[in-house]
């Protein structure tokens, strides 16, 4: 039997750690991501109408992000919000990103608007549900603008920026004027400005209605974040601290501010605000298996368990926590009832890469290369198939181990 310190099986349980599916936030109703997407959407009033999106709100300031060829020539521009009220802009105070489809404006106001949360677009994964929000322009039919969401799904985010620093790709509706809005994750997050559809797809159905078939591409909000030296809307500073409103804050709110502290590696923050959301919601599934893994992360193995036993018996199919679950059992040295977790959870999943690797791994613990070799190998090829690279190279390295060639 290896000990728990040997080197092969601390580096495969890095797998664990990496490459269990943890949930990060919350799934919201398509109309609840619409009543957000509404209050954060604003349009564009000039030469060549479109929308934006409110980002930052300090003072009486308010910025707007947009695509920058709605704004793209001098005009006297008009901003109007959700409650029909209208601000000029100023083109001379216009931000423009060279070589990016970008632009931030400004505008006062002592009303107070919702400003939108922004998400990774480096998470978004072809198939994702996602949200298009903006104001159409107006046509014979339609005689004024009208705010329009469309559901649809990512087909692609690609790792190099297309032309002008496109690089998500969806299948929403669209229509001319929406070009500068919101597009929203499925957490009511900003993920991308959208800003153009295939041209070559484009269709006229008549004098006066314009329908945009085939795919429609936007600018991710990383790409912004990249280019901005603006320190508050830097990545790491998405999700906004927690100030001095706490007995305002939901569940959810708890659930949220401990994610992004679980990502930069605060795990005690973390579980402090878990604490917070369950006490909210004594039901939170997700937000005891995320307080499990934070202390998984710390090797607090028996509060894990219990945390972990919690989530079961909200939600016997959940997979991955049985995984989370094994590990700390592992960690204990009650390998038969780590098996039977790992059992269950692949019983639950039979392509669950990250379950047969750290099962495979166990094996080896116990001394059973020809079970470990087998499922690190089933391992291997399911990361395979799933396009993940990083877990494919380790359960390959893992195999390449001399005893394994015996």
């Amino acid at each position: 039997m290896r000990s728990l310190n040997s080197p092969a099986p601390l580096a495969l349980g890095v797998i664990a750690f990496v490459f269990i599916p943890l949930p990060t936030a919350i799934a919201l109703t398509a109309t609840d991501v619409s009543a957000i997407a509404e209050a954060i959407t604003v349009r564009i009033d000039g030469q060549n109408p479109g929308s934006g999106v409110l980002i930052k709100h300090q003072g009486n300031t308010y910025t707007v992000l947009t695509a920058s060829h709605v704004v793209a020539t001098e005009d006297t521009y008009e901003l109007v919000t959700f409650d029909d009220q209208r601000y000029p802009l100023n083109y001379n105070r216009i931000q423009k990103f060279p070589g990016i489809d970008l632009a931030v404006v400004k505008f006062t106001s002592t009303i107070s608007y919702r400003v939108a949360k922004l998400g990774d677009s480096s998470e978004v994964k072809a198939g994702e549900s996602i949200y298009v929000s903006g104001f159409s322009t107006p046509t014979k039919a339609i005689t004024e603008a009208i705010w329009n969401f469309s559901k649809g799904e990512v087909t692609s985010n690609t790792k190099r920026p297309l032309a002008d620093g496109y690089g998500l790709v969806y299948s929403n509706n669209t229509l001319p004027g929406m070009s500068g809005g919101a597009i929203l994750n499925r957490q009511g997050r900003l993920i991308g400005i959208h800003g153009r559809a295939d041209a070559e797809q484009q269709v006229q159905q008549s004098a006066t209605v314009h329908i945009k078939s085939g795919f429609n591409l936007g600018i991710p909000i990383n790409t912004f974040l990249n280019l901005t030296n603006n320190t508050s809307q830097k990545l790491s500073d998405v999700d906004p601290p927690i100030a001095a409103k706490g007995s305002e804050l939901k569940a959810d709110d708890w659930y949220l501010q401990a994610t992004h502290k679980s990502k930069k590696g605060d795990f005690l923050g973390a579980i402090s605000d878990l604490d917070k959301a369950i006490e909210l919601d004594p039901d939170y599934v997700i937000a005891y298996f995320r307080r499990g893994t934070a202390r998984l992360n710390l090797k607090e193995y028996p509060k894990t368990i219990a945390d972990l036993n919690k989530v079961i018996e909200l939600d016997p199919e959940f997979a991955a926590a049985y995984v989370s679950r094994g590990i700390s059992y592992t960690y204990l040295m009650k390998y038969s009832r780590a098996f039977s977790d790992y059992n269950k959870a692949i019983e639950l999943n039979r392509e669950f890469a990250a379950a047969y690797a750290i099962r495979g791994a166990t094996y080896v613990l116990i001394g059973n290369l020809t079970q470990g070799k087998q499922d690190i190998q089933t391992a291997a090829q399911l990361f395979k198939q799933q396009n993940i690279p990083e877990g494919y190279e380790m359960t390959i390295n893992f195999l390449k181990q001399p005893e394994f060639s015996r």
